[in-house]
């Protein structure tokens, strides 16, 4: 039985959060329904084991009512309150950690309140706190936006003579805004294209482009606008220079971003790096393993302890194929307890395939492979992927021909994936497939009939652009000419 909204959010809150959870329950200025107190004082009691056999509906309205037969339309109206409070208190922990935003609702009170001699020494601190800069990105152009926006607004009822100043500061502030977020929009797209089918881009974001190359002096000197439009220029042009000036102009500019704003702008890079890689420019390996070692070094890649687990797989990938065997291995387990709990064991088992595959412990390798969740596109691409090595190196055909007809099969029902992926792994599996079909008959073959096709296969891949593991399929070649 599939567990209830509200349960299935309240399992998500730590120990912590739970306890607030209830204290922000009991205040009876947030909440005057002794059934919800009831409800929530269960659950916490409960907590962290909230499955169905403590949270079935019954239990949970024995918890609220301790009287007569389960009835639905008294517990409904409990469960959707508490669920609505639990929506507020998720709300105010979030505004509660934004200062600045609780200063600038204070300010609008006082000035609903006409408390002018409060608003306008609070106004000053908040001018002071954001004075427009260029040296800020774009979360801190829209607070000084909001801000001159409530200037103008208080100063036009009361001061004329202060009115067109903020006037003219609000629609600067906004244009930084805008122009700013434009560009990561129009860069997201960008990638979106190269990854996916998909080939909606943002409107006006030509109009965007024109504007700041056209202007391209004065907008130089704020480095939110000049650092998204070098990264842009990187992942549209053809020039491989564009990522070194984009990210030369990102290092001066690094310190005056947000920490969530530096995260997004090294994911670009790694990105378009990944791109490059996946093109056959192997250059830009070393480059991605410096961006995720610089990241590691300086606690970046960790959000609140936690490590994505796409973060995870691609800098054992970056470092397996630059052969930093013992670094990643010991990666590899000492980041393993910062992944999310959800996630861990499948990106665990994931990763740790992957090492041993690189150190050719094949059936260490496809022990972990069979345990994997193939759920997400990503890990079901990886992990068949390598299962299609692993069967190679074992020689095991019969589920090798298997598996390349299923990862065609599925090559055609995804919708999703852009056409040069599905080309990169279409032809990884069909050249692999007669590889192996090579190699199975090389007992029945003349050497010269074998060799014959084999150079049929290395001008079949000579001739083939896109090839995902294009290395390894290049080594496993090599190797079948010694064979024979």
């Amino acid at each position: 039985m599939s567990k209830n909204k509200l349960i299935s959010n309240l399992e998500k809150l730590s120990r912590k959060e739970m306890t607030r959870f209830k204290e922000f329950i009991f205040s009876p200025y947030l909440n005057k329904h002794e059934e919800v107190r009831r409800l929530v004082a269960y659950i916490s009691e409960v907590y962290p084991r909230l499955d169905e056999k403590k949270c079935s509906k019954e239990h949970l309205f024995k918890s609220v009512f301790d009287r007569g037969k389960y009835n639905e339309k008294l517990l409904a109206p409990v469960l959707t309150y508490t669920q609505r409070l639990l929506e507020q208190f998720w709300a105010y922990e979030e505004f509660k950690e934004d200062h600045y935003f609780q200063r600038y609702i204070y300010l609008r009170q006082l000035r609903t309140q006409q408390a002018f001699g409060s608003y306008e020494r609070l106004f000053q601190e908040l001018h002071e706190n954001h004075k427009p800069s260029p040296c800020l990105g774009a979360d801190q152009a829209l607070m000084r936006y909001m801000l001159a926006g409530e200037g103008e607004r208080y100063w036009s009822q009361y001061n004329k003579s202060n009115f067109e100043n903020y006037f003219q500061r609000r629609q600067e502030e906004l244009d930084v805004f805008y122009l700013t977020e434009k560009l990561k929009d129009a860069c997201e797209a960008l990638f979106r294209q190269e990854v996916r089918r998909d080939e909606w881009a943002p409107r006006l974001a030509e109009a965007v482009l024109q504007e700041i190359e056209q202007n391209l002096d004065s907008y130089r000197r704020v480095p939110s606008i000049i650092t998204h439009y070098m990264v842009y220029r990187m992942l549209s042009g053809n020039d491989p220079t564009y990522f070194q000036e984009a990210l030369e102009v990102f290092r001066v500019h690094e310190g005056n971003f947000t920490k969530a704003e530096v995260s997004e702008l090294y994911n670009q890079f790694k990105n378009y790096c990944l791109i490059r890689i996946n093109q056959g420019d192997q250059a830009f390996l070393d480059k991605l393993f410096e961006l995720y070692q610089h990241q590691l070094d300086r606690g970046l890649l960790l959000e609140e302890g936690v490590l994505s687990e796409w973060n995870y797989k691609n800098i054992v990938a970056a470092g397996i194929r630059l052969r930093q065997f013992d670094w990643v291995r010991k990666f590899i387990e000492d980041y393993k307890d910062s992944l999310t709990p959800e996630f861990k064991d499948n990106a665990y088992r994931f990763n740790l395939a992957s090492y041993h595959l690189a150190m050719e412990e094949h059936h260490e390798a496809m022990l972990l492979l069979r345990e994997v969740e193939y759920s997400d596109l990503r890990y079901n691409l990886g992990a068949k992927t390598m299962l299609l090595q692993t069967y190679y190196e074992l020689e095991e055909y019969d589920p090798l021909f298997s598996l390349t007809e299923s990862f065609r099969q599925l090559l055609m029902r995804d919708k999703t994936m852009s056409e040069n992926f599905r080309k990169g792994y279409y032809n990884l599996f069909r050249l692999t497939r007669k590889a192996a079909y090579l190699r199975s008959r090389l007992d029945y073959l003349s050497a010269e009939k074998a060799m014959q096709e084999l150079e049929r296969l290395k001008n079949s891949l000579t001739k083939t652009s896109e090839v995902f593991s294009r290395a390894w399929f290049e080594a496993k070649l090599t190797a079948l000419a010694e064979e024979i």
